[in-house]
């Protein structure tokens, strides 16, 4: 594929070179420099693999590849069109230097998506404080997952960059090798620090949930069990089987204790009481009196 690489979008005839570019997923070896992209559009990828200049020719290797699609997870490369991540960083390319320039450039635009992907760690942290503060359902399984999945895409990225130092000597492709070194360094750090906030988190989750449990299992038992004992008490042969008349008589006292016990406990929950917590509450004991009112009534 024939295609003027470095020359910015809209193309600047002035910059870039054109140059013919094979992409496939084969490690390239030798004088490669990091290729690391992130696609843009509505499912984000994130690339990272090798670029390596020779002659006319730029051969890129995509070594893995991340989908945001359903969750950021590792996919397959069944391979594609790459030349949306060549047009950037424009470039001029003197002649007599074009492999040199070509591979600085590259690693350049390897480099300047970190900030791509610090962008991506940024989102993953806002996810995180809307679950702590409840503003979303996202599952929290769900989370966790996406976090190690950048957090092993960074560190492929990193181990490129890593591997061009030990194998290129062109300064200015040094520079930035080191650059995306230190930095994606940097990126890892906060990512597996976030993981471990969110394992706590979920530890802490896990415990609420059972204390949220054992609340409403306790509000159940004196709702229900206060009114069974009177009844267990006085009888309630006097009042089946029911009519409308000796009904109301009758659940009365077990809706009013219900309701009593729902105000006392839910704004004791652990968590944000919410009004569709009552809602929910509230519809249940409604369902719950009508279960017994239709007992009563077909009571022989």
């Amino acid at each position: 594929m024939d295609l003027r690489v470095l020359a910015g979008d809209p193309v600047d005839p002035a910059l870039g070179a054109q140059l013919t570019v094979t992409v496939g997923s084969e490690n390239l070896g030798g004088e490669a420099v990091p290729f690391v992209r992130v696609t843009k559009g509505e499912v984000r990828t994130i690339l990272v693999g090798q670029a390596r200049t020779d002659g006319d020719r730029i051969d890129v290797a995509i070594r893995a590849m991340w989908s945001e699609n359903g969750g950021w997870h590792r996919e397959h490369w069944r391979g594609g069109d790459v030349s949306e991540l060549l047009k950037h960083p424009a470039h001029l390319i003197p002649d007599g230097q074009q492999k040199g320039v070509i591979s600085k450039a590259i690693a350049e635009g390897s480099r300047n998506t970190v900030s791509e992907l610090r962008g991506l760690r940024y989102e993953m942290e806002r996810q995180v404080a809307d679950l702590l503060a409840q503003r979303r359902n996202t599952a929290l399984r769900l989370v966790m997952a996406q976090l190690i999945e950048l957090s092993i895409a960074l560190s492929r990225a990193r181990d490129q960059a890593r591997d061009t130092l030990r194998e290129v000597r062109t300064p200015g492709v040094v520079r930035h090798c080191e650059a995306m070194d230190v930095e994606l360094g940097e990126e890892i750090t906060r990512l597996q620090s976030l993981l471990s906030s969110v394992s706590t988190f979920a530890v802490a989750q896990e415990g609420e949930t059972q204390q949220r449990f054992n609340t409403l299992a306790a509000a159940a038992a004196a709702g229900l069990g206060l009114p069974a004992l009177i009844l267990s008490l006085y009888g309630a042969d006097d009042y089946l089987p029911f009519t409308w008349d000796t009904a109301w008589r009758a659940l009365a006292p077990i809706a009013g204790v219900l309701v009593l016990a729902a105000g006392v406990i839910l704004p004791r929950l652990p968590g944000r009481a919410t009004a569709m917590n009552f809602l929910k509450a509230f519809g249940l004991i409604a369902g719950l009196i009508g279960v017994l009112l239709i007992a009563g009534l077909l009571a022989p």
